[in-house]
């Protein structure tokens, strides 16, 4: 990166595979590099301002100007009234910061534009958003290799209120203070340094006061808005832990991490806020005018276990994180959700038996470049089962008075209770042991595929083919239903197709017409398929491949306890050359991805202290986002320049006139 080592003077340095830089200490010298990079690179760009103005510096406005914060205030009290206050303020506020919001370092940022720019084949983009530090006094006095971020405190109270408190590295106070005045709005704000202390800063403005805090080289920064003055008392009086030691963990794991810290919460704060969501959520729940009272029973019970599983949550859970950052020696995004449970809790226990004996379909949920692929093999805590269990009973009691009369219901022998006992009994023993798949066919259709284990039975095939007579007797059934339409691996299907005459331009593109369901089952699975007749074929390589696979490869768990794979290449190949060259979006997706960089993967695993959740994005996306990026800076810079050519035509014009 030319002109970014010569606008800031800086030195190569090996970090992470990647040149590091520091900038440049003379400001004489940075000028004229930055006169340089105007001249030469940057004005063949735009002569005005670009999209990417401040980008690397948005971590500090964002903050900065946010909500009011440190320019946004009542003004202030006289001096001697703050004298008289009391430190209320600090002893009502909870000890740690509920919420985090943590930036690994402006050059872990910096090394992620660059990247995301150097696989879209556009440096100079990258190069521009860099220059644009020079519009922030290029951050002098803030050491871009250490994290900032801001920090949330509650006030106690039965309605707590939040304290937001910025935390900036500091590598040369003078500096730094020259640069937020570069960054403050206006010419009458000025910051002064308190003249009893060392470590104080006062923002004075004409609408109001603020303080900032030195302390273990971090700057810390109060955001008011419409605080009492107690509230400036939290800068002079606390003691803030080093952000380098109190969030190295989010800092080595994540370029960007939010942490929700619920440990940090008391028990009465919390059940009085339970108290107050619960009431809120119940008088939701009414039956509304007009509703069934078979909708009001599922909605009802639906939002009940939704207000218990909140609950049980905030109860049990620890701390939440959502971190992501980029891989630039694997070229891959990361995004993880974690959740840690507290020592010892049912939360805890649930968690740790999450993962499951190896599933039914693993030899098939290991396939590769499907365009959708989902899978599940893992244990169902206690309290889900109850929760899992409950809709299938309900769901069960809704099929049996559509299709039974009186007296079947009553019989323990009746189709639908041995339709829906197996999967019961599946449920009631904690384990979910499932797969679908979205295929891509030789026809290059799609196809949607699928199975879910069950307690073995040997009445399921027969009790399924009872039920499928019974829907196609309703007097309102439009669909059209063969039973026994296809057998695959000896396992009847049946098939119900909608009452449509011919396929529409999508139903054609991606399945080949007008799609079916199949479902058919044996005594331990029922299998579904989706599409034309090539959704059978599917299903049935499908199921030949489970039952040829050796007990040994069957008993291998192949995936994550859950997982979802998304393989974008695929759907590409619906479209042809002719069609692709047509369409602006397709061609940047078709330039963006190939067979092996197209992926997005989402797994659920447990760690030693909880759950994770992680999403991984392949190198095709990142191009994506710097092509994406690029197209709309390259749109920008068009009307700008179109713009100023009819400025100059008018101009001209008005001097002929005149």
């Amino acid at each position: 990166m030319l002109n970014r080592a010569l606008l800031s003077g800086e030195t190569p340095q090996v970090a992470r595979g990647k040149p590091n830089f520091r900038l440049l200490s003379n400001p004489r010298k940075r000028r004229i590099m930055t006169n340089y990079f105007y001249s030469n690179s940057y004005h063949a760009f735009s002569k005005h301002r670009t999209i990417f103005r401040c980008v690397c510096s948005t971590i500090l406005l964002t903050t900065l100007l946010f909500s009011n914060s440190l320019w946004g205030q009542e003004p202030s009290k006289k001096d001697s009234e703050k004298k008289e206050k009391t430190k209320q303020a600090v002893e009502t506020l909870l000890p740690k910061p509920i919420i985090v919001i943590n930036f690994a370092s402006v050059e872990r940022i910096l090394q992620d534009i660059d990247l995301i720019f150097e696989l879209a084949e556009r440096p100079e983009i990258a190069e521009i958003a860099s220059s644009s530090l020079a519009n922030v006094n290029d951050l002098e006095g803030i050491d871009q290799n250490k994290n900032m971020g801001v920090e949330m405190y509650l006030k106690t109270g039965l309605l707590p209120q939040p304290v937001f408190i910025m935390y900036l590295p500091i590598s040369k106070v003078r500096s730094f203070i020259e640069t937020l005045e570069a960054v403050i709005p206006g010419d009458e704000e000025t910051i002064k340094k308190d003249p009893n202390r060392d470590d104080l800063f006062i923002v004075n403005g004409r609408r109001g006061e603020s303080l900032i805090r030195m302390q273990d080289n971090y700057a810390h920064m109060l955001f008011r808005g419409g605080e009492s003055e107690e509230t400036l008392d939290l800068i002079t009086t606390r003691n803030f832990d080093d952000p380098t030691q109190q969030f190295q963990n989010l800092t080595n794991n994540y370029d960007l991490a939010v942490k929700l810290d619920l440990s940090g919460v008391p028990e009465l704060m919390r059940t009085t806020f339970l108290g107050f969501f619960r009431t809120a959520i119940e008088t939701q729940l009414q039956q509304r005018d007009g509703e069934s009272d078979s909708a009001y029973e599922l909605r009802r019970m639906s939002g009940k276990q939704n207000i218990e599983g909140i609950e049980y949550f905030l109860n049990e859970a620890q701390e939440l994180v959502l971190g992501g950052y980029i891989d630039t020696e694997q070229k891959r995004g990361i995004i993880d959700f974690l959740i840690k449970a507290r020592p010892n809790s049912d939360l805890a226990r649930d968690i740790k038996n999450i993962p499951g004996k190896a599933s039914y379909f693993s030899v098939v949920t290991s396939r590769k470049n499907l365009p959708v692929a989902a899978s599940a093999s893992m244990n169902i805590a206690r309290r889900e089962r109850e929760s899992y269990h409950a809709y299938l009973t309900y769901f069960e009691k809704q099929l049996a008075e559509k299709l039974l009369a009186e007296d079947e219901r009553l019989q323990n022998t009746n189709s639908v209770k041995q339709f829906f006992g197996p999967i019961k009994s599946m449920v009631k023993k904690g384990h979910l042991d499932l797969f679908a798949q979205l295929v891509a066919t030789p026809s290059r259709k799609f196809a949607l595929i699928g199975g879910i284990k069950v307690t073995p039975s040997a009445n399921l095939s027969a009790a399924l083919l009872d039920l499928i007579e019974r829907v196609d007797k309703l007097p309102d059934n439009k669909a059209k239903i063969f039973t026994n339409a296809e057998t695959v691996q000896g396992i009847a299907l049946h098939q119900l197709q909608p009452d449509i005459k011919s396929a529409d331009d999508r139903q054609k593109r991606f399945l080949g017409g007008v799609p079916s369901l199949y479902v058919g089952a044996d005594s331990q699975v029922i299998w579904f398929a989706m599409g034309t007749d090539i959704a059978v074929s599917a299903l049935n390589e499908a199921i030949e491949q489970i039952n040829t696979a050796s007990p040994e490869a069957r008993k291998e768990q192949r995936t994550a306890p859950f997982q979802i794979e998304f393989h974008m290449r695929p759907w590409l190949g619906l479209f042809s050359e002719e069609e692709i060259d047509q369409s602006g979006v397709m061609q940047v997706l078709d330039v963006a991805f190939e067979k092996d960089n197209d992926l997005i993967q989402m797994t659920t695993q447990p760690t030693e202290t909880g759950v994770r959740t992680q999403i991984q994005v392949d190198e095709g996306y990142l191009k994506l986002l710097g092509l994406s990026i690029s197209k709309q800076f390259d749109r920008n810079q068009e009307r700008r320049a179109r713009r100023e050519r009819e400025r100059q035509k008018k101009k001209a014009k008005d001097n002929q006139n005149n």
